[in-house]
């Protein structure tokens, strides 16, 4: 029995060495690879968090600054304000407009307008002179330094001496834009906001971020004195050309290797798992080698000592066996389930870094493996749109939205085999597909087969899936390394879609190289047709097709275009709105919105110029409907008679006109204007100033009492008026006998 035992040890122990062996190797290659890959994925994410955060900031501050400066352009009471004038209403509307560009923005902190002039300061909160303003050495520096465009360093600001300053960033510009020296405009940024939505962008439990601008003082995280410099290894260092700041961010100190210590010890875990499991697999392989030994050492023992009792033979475990086995093919079927997702995302990424330009050597090899595209040939990226995103969401559900998409890739790929093409297409935005095509002969007339499939897609699916696409294509590369160049190419097409855009299809090579035309000529003839409807001139239907003609023949952005196209809305519902009411709910906000959203979704001008002609004749039969009630010609004459006749009652005034003839005193006043070529205002008060005269030069009667005769209620405002209009005061006008004007 000793020997028995002896041998069954021995073939036991003999695997160990191996086992040992084996099992290190895994846990120590184990352990590098995962710490390997985990530090290169944290790194790769970190750099994609810090590039959103910089896109976001970026994007934010440059929103604030194109609204400022795009107010800036469109009120005229800025131009007018810095041209010297003296009209309190400027001044308001500047005042106002700054204080409604404040609250419009978090992020905007202040917003003031200075005059070289006369070193007048115009904030949200009123007028100042320069040397009382706080900010007066920042204006210094600025005047010195005129052609300065980016973003100052982190400052403090102060409208006040006294008041406790505020940390921002500023940016200042000449005035009037774009080319004006009138004055500066001065934008400035809240860097407590900035520094709040960056915290709402960053996880500091497990990551930091700190923020240094060109004169290396930190933005964020904002400094108090007590607070302990932000610890870790610093993974990404990105540096915004706009904003001139750097960005570094990276893991908190500790928590990559803590992250890394769970994977490991996970890996630990399964090697200790594999180890029990090989011991047990060992010890069950060496009982069964060593039964035959077993039976035999009992059949001599049995045969040495005659006995008849024969040991119990042991059962193998079969339940244990057969639950083993089932446990297996479970785990292999949820292995391969992991392998198929596995080898999609791994296709995915592959896609993005092929569409991204990266050329590595892996990048190479994978395609090859592949063999999704040719080695050799000439390629071009397709980028298709789904137009209507909003509405193909609302009629379809998750699901259907998933078969559609899916319906949609097949239909493309089985088009382009058709025309000779090899695609490979992944889905890189909810609304947007791109594809890149491939034809391995580099004779073969590409453009034409892209053209062609793109016009059956659109046509089928319009047909059979019920929505309807846009289509941008790239230009025509000959080396895997300029796919990308190809896809951004194919971006910039799909901003030309209304422009250049042939059946919603657009080709890169069509955007012209030259410089894009100005805004200036647009925004003119958007006036000159706005000027018309009011006019009632039917020549406001040519002004607009001509309009459209120039937008069709010029090479726009859409974007431009559907910012054209905004402006040209609000241009008429500031001319038109309030004039009646009829027009009023013509005009109404949510009526132009829908106009605007509709505007926006259409796919051509062609169909832009329906939709905003059969908007513009409503509110023109309206508008004409209004007018033809009462001849404007009569009404003003009447309007001309009642006022002379009622100039001295003190509260004749343009309410009272809109209320004795039923019109909005808005367009009573525009009446008299476009009559008379003068305000009611001045009108009335010439009217009253001849009287006067009149009274003062033929009777005896006071200052006092002429001016209740011509309608003020004291002689103190009828003296100042009077004076400002005759050029002497009334007692000064009856010494001299000078002579009263004509009546008209």
């Amino acid at each position: 029995m000793l020997k028995l035992n002896n041998w069954y040890f021995r073939l036991l122990v003999s695997y160990f060495p191996i086992l040992v062996l084996t099992v290190s190797m895994i846990i120590f290659l184990s352990f590098i690879a995962v710490n390997e890959i985990s530090r290169s994925e944290t790194a790769k994410a970190d750099s994609i968090t810090t590039g959103y955060v910089v896109d976001s900031i970026e994007r934010a501050i440059r929103e604030v600054e194109f609204n400022a400066l795009n107010e800036a352009v469109k009120n005229k009471s800025y131009t007018a304000y810095l041209n010297g004038s003296s009209d309190t209403n400027d001044r308001y509307n500047v005042v106002h407009s700054l204080r409604s560009l404040v609250e419009d923005s978090d992020l905007l902190d202040s917003i003031y307008l200075y005059r070289q002039s006369d070193d007048i300061v115009l904030t949200s909160s009123g007028q100042t002179e320069l040397a009382d303003f706080g900010d007066r050495e920042f204006i210094s520096r600025a005047k010195e330094n005129r052609n300065y465009t980016g973003w100052s360093a982190s400052r403090e600001y102060r409208e006040y001496d006294q008041l406790k300053p505020v940390r921002v960033i500023t940016m200042y510009k000449q005035t009037p834009l774009p080319f004006g020296k009138d004055g500066i405009l001065v934008i400035n940024i809240d860097l407590y906001v900035v520094d709040q939505l960056i915290g709402s962008m960053t996880n500091h439990q497990f990551s930091f971020m700190r923020i240094t601008d060109g004169a290396d003082q930190r933005i964020y995280p904002a400094y108090n004195g007590d607070e302990e410099e932000a610890g870790g290894n610093v993974l990404t260092t990105i540096t915004s050309n706009s904003l001139g700041w750097t960005f570094e961010s990276g893991i908190q100190a500790g928590q990559l290797l803590g992250w890394v210590s769970v994977v490991s010890y996970a890996w630990v875990i399964i090697a200790v798992l594999t180890f029990a499991v090989a011991i047990i697999y060992i010890i069950w392989v060496t009982r069964r080698n060593y039964k035959p030994i077993r039976l035999m050492m009992n059949r001599i023992q049995a045969l040495q000592l005659r006995s008849s009792d024969g040991k119990a033979v042991r059962m193998d475990d079969l339940t244990v066996i057969d639950r083993a086995l089932e446990n297996l093919i479970d785990q292999s079927q949820d292995y391969e389930k992991g392998q198929r997702e596995s080898v999609m995302l791994q296709r995915r990424q592959l896609f993005n870094e092929l569409i991204s330009g990266e050329r590595s050597q892996q990048t190479i090899e994978r395609m090859r493996k592949l063999n999704l595209l040719p080695n050799a040939g000439r390629y071009a990226v397709m980028i298709i749109r789904l137009n209507r995103y909003d509405d193909f969401q609302t009629e379809n559900s998750l699901n259907e939205q998933n078969v559609l998409k899916f319906a949609l890739s097949n239909v493309m790929q089985e088009l382009a085999s058709g025309e000779g093409l090899m695609g490979w297409g992944e889905w890189t935005a909810p609304d947007r597909i791109a594809f890149v095509f491939a034809v391995p002969d580099t004779d073969a007339p590409m453009l034409e087969q892209l053209h062609t499939t793109a016009s059956v897609a659109r046509q089928w699916v319009r047909e059979h899936l019920r929505f309807i696409l846009s289509f941008g294509i790239g230009s025509i590369v000959d080396d895997w390394s300029r796919i990308g160049q190809s896809y951004r190419d194919a971006l910039s097409g799909m901003e030309y879609q209304l422009s250049i855009g042939k059946s919603a299809i657009t080709f890169s090579g069509d955007i012209p190289k030259n410089n894009q035309p100005g805004m200036f000529n647009y925004m003119q003839m958007c006036t000159d047709c706005v000027q018309e409807i009011r006019q009632t001139n039917e020549n406001w239907q040519p002004t607009l097709e001509q309009l459209f003609k120039q937008l069709e023949t010029d090479t726009l952005r859409d974007e431009d275009i559907h910012s054209l196209m905004q402006l040209f809305v609000q241009m008429l519902t500031r001319e038109l709105k309030d004039l009646s009411a009829a027009l009023n709910e013509c005009l109404e906000d949510d009526k132009t919105s829908a106009l605007l959203d509709k505007l926006k979704a259409s796919s051509s001008l062609t169909e832009m110029k329906e939709l905003l002609l059969d908007y513009l004749l409503y509110v023109y039969e309206t508008y004409v409907a209004m007018s033809e009630t009462k001849s404007y010609k009569t009404m003003i004459t009447e309007m001309r008679v009642y006022i002379q006749e009622n100039f001295a009652d003190p509260d004749l005034s343009l309410k009272h006109l809109s209320d004795r003839f039923q019109i909005s005193g808005k367009y009573a006043s525009y009446l008299f204007k476009l009559e008379y070529d003068m305000k009611f205002v001045d009108f009335l008060v010439q009217l009253r100033m001849q009287q006067a005269e009149r009274l003062l030069a033929e009777t005896d009667e006071t200052v006092q009492s002429i001016a209740l005769q011509v309608g003020y209620a004291n002689s103190i405002t009828f003296g100042r008026v009077f004076k400002r209009i005759i050029g002497v005061t009334p007692g000064e006008f009856r010494k001299l006998k000078m002579r009263p004007s004509a009546l008209t």
